[in-house]
């Protein structure tokens, strides 16, 4: 099984609390998928007091095995979730590759494919919970236009 980063971004800044119900409504349309594995992203806190592991507010770790029909089915369910909760966009991401989608995405904009195969190619092997910590901007599409800079 592979697995891919799914954060979702606000407009404004929010309450953790809010944003936590943000990701639990998303992996709830997720888990509708079947095949795939929703759950919460884990990173390593700091600071006294803190568990050593503590959930990254906002993200989530899906896994499964990405098929065309998977990776379409993921866009969409992101494009809907941003258009419905408001969100400012939701970022897929597996190692250097990142997509934004927002609600006005279009799903059958070529570019927008591209990177969906892109992503889900590079997604690694699913191998138990892992920290997603990495916050370097990387090229996104965002309502059907691709930033290729630097890729």
């Amino acid at each position: 099984m592979s697995e891919v980063a799914v954060a979702i971004e606000t407009h404004a800044s929010v309450a953790a609390e809010r944003l936590d119900s943000l990701a639990r409504g998303l992996a709830e349309d997720l888990r509708a998928v079947p095949g795939l594995r929703v759950g919460n992203a884990g990173s390593t806190a700091v600071g006294p007091g803190k568990s050593p592991q503590a959930w990254e507010l906002g993200m989530l770790l899906v896994g499964g095995v990405f098929s065309a029909t998977t990776m379409r089915t993921i866009a969409q369910i992101a494009i809907a979730y941003a258009e419905r909760a408001k969100a400012r966009s939701i970022r897929l991401r597996s190692g250097d590759h990142e997509l934004v989608i927002t609600g006005s995405s279009r799903i059958d904009d070529p570019v927008l494919v591209a990177k969906l195969e892109q992503i889900f190619a590079a997604a690694p092997a699913a191998a138990g919970p892992t920290g997603v910590a990495d916050r370097e901007a990387r090229p996104a599409v965002e309502g059907g236009r691709a930033d290729h800079a630097g890729r």
